[in-house]
């Protein structure tokens, strides 16, 4: 892998909200070696860390960090914390009406991970308001939001099938009855359910997942999302680093290839542990190493892109990240789902990813969605980053 970048190394040594002395000593030193701070402060931006890296800088001596720097930081931090605090507030009044309704749910990272890992919940980004319900729940759950003031999204905004996404303009809420899409491999939402652990959340009952169940959560999730997000590798590396001597590796090893997610695990929480130094055990790596053809592909393809910390937007969508999510998948029976999704797209998936309404009869649309889809490819193999940015 190349080697990475002063300015790499700052944002890696700032993004962590616990940070030991010698990880203090070490970005202290990263800092004095004047990094590009407008590329830093854009990659940080890029990677959902601003108010966590602000958060860290703000505690070094006044002058080491450009004063130009230093107050884009905060502004940037600035802004996380008021949406943080409206993301709070309509969280707090959706778990009262779904408590009142008799409604189990279960929020999904957002503010109730914050107060449980950050020392500073505030600071951790998010962009929107998880929330998983049973399936038998979903309807009912959904006519509380709409009676709460949310409106569902038009179907060509909704973009997955396993949950709903409702708006007040303000917020999105995506309405979770399952965990992930049904053609990839993921984990069982029921067994979620049964493992969970009733907790509390600003007065309101929520439940929790087991910490295994989080641990491979964190991972997936991130793997879904491309694994291009610097913010999930921090949340996996708190958790890790908390609960390395309590979890279970040896069984949550067998949960994960049961669940034929090692390739993701492995990936995510490998680089959780090259990038931010989370305690993930040696030997658990190791049990769920992917070794089937095609890995050594995939590991190609993923630093080829630009690995976690500079791959491009273009590259998070369309045929690259089709081919690195068939390359993940462990199974035959996985793939081909994969390739049938792809290859034979229902009208959904066209009416989404296509930029014009696609006829119905296949011998029109298939040409253009062949010819959309190699279109798409050129212009990601242009926007791979030149052989001279250093990557993760």
């Amino acid at each position: 892998m190349s080697q990475r970048g002063r300015g790499d190394d700052v944002l890696l040594l700032g993004a962590y909200p616990r940070p030991s002395a010698e990880r203090r000593s070490r970005l202290a030193r990263a800092i004095r070696s004047r990094p590009d701070w407008t590329a830093v402060i854009q990659l940080a931006e890029r990677h959902g860390v601003a108010a966590l890296l602000h958060g860290q800088l703000d505690a070094v001596p006044a002058g080491t960090v450009p004063p130009p720097a230093r107050e884009a930081l905060a502004a940037l931090a600035r802004t996380c914390v008021a949406f943080n605090l409206r993301l709070r507030y309509d969280l707090d009044r959706l778990l009262g009406a779904f408590a009142h309704a008799g409604i189990p749910v279960m929020p999904l990272k957002g503010p109730v991970l914050a107060d449980d890992l950050y020392p500073a919940p505030l600071l951790r980004q998010a962009g929107d308001l998880d929330i998983l319900v049973r399936a038998d729940d979903h309807a009912q759950a959904g006519r509380v939001l709409e009676e709460l003031g949310y409106a569902r999204r038009p179907e060509d905004q909704q973009g997955a099938d396993y949950h709903t996404i409702f708006t007040n303009e303000a917020i999105d809420v995506e309405l979770h009855h399952d965990i992930g899409e049904r053609h990839v491999s993921r984990m069982d939402v029921d067994g979620i359910w049964a493992s969970a652990r009733p907790a509390c959340w600003q007065g309101h009952p929520v439940w929790s997942m087991s910490w295994p169940d989080l641990v491979v959560y964190l991972a997936f999730h991130a793997a879904k999302d491309g694994l291009a997000s610097l913010r999930a590798l921090v949340d996996i590396a708190l958790l890790v680093d908390r609960e390395r001597d309590v979890l279970p590796w040896p069984a949550l090893a067998d949960r994960v290839r049961d669940a034929h997610l090692a390739p993701v695990v492995y990936l995510a929480l490998s680089q959780a542990r090259e990038l931010l130094g989370a305690r993930v055990p040696d030997e658990f790596l190791e049990v769920i190493r992917p070794r089937q053809v095609g890995w050594w592909l995939a590991e190609r393809l993923f630093h080829w892109r630009g690995g976690v910390l500079h791959v491009a937007d273009e590259l998070l969508v369309g045929p690259v990240m089709a081919a690195l999510m068939l390359l993940w998948e462990p199974t035959a029976r996985a793939r081909l789902r994969h390739l049938r999704r792809n290859l034979l797209p229902s009208a959904g998936l066209r009416g989404r990813w296509a930029s014009a309404p696609t006829p119905t009869s296949w011998v029109l649309w298939y040409p253009a969605w062949i010819a959309q889809a190699a279109r798409q490819l050129f212009r990601q193999l242009a926007a791979r980053p030149p052989e001279g940015v250093t990557r993760s």
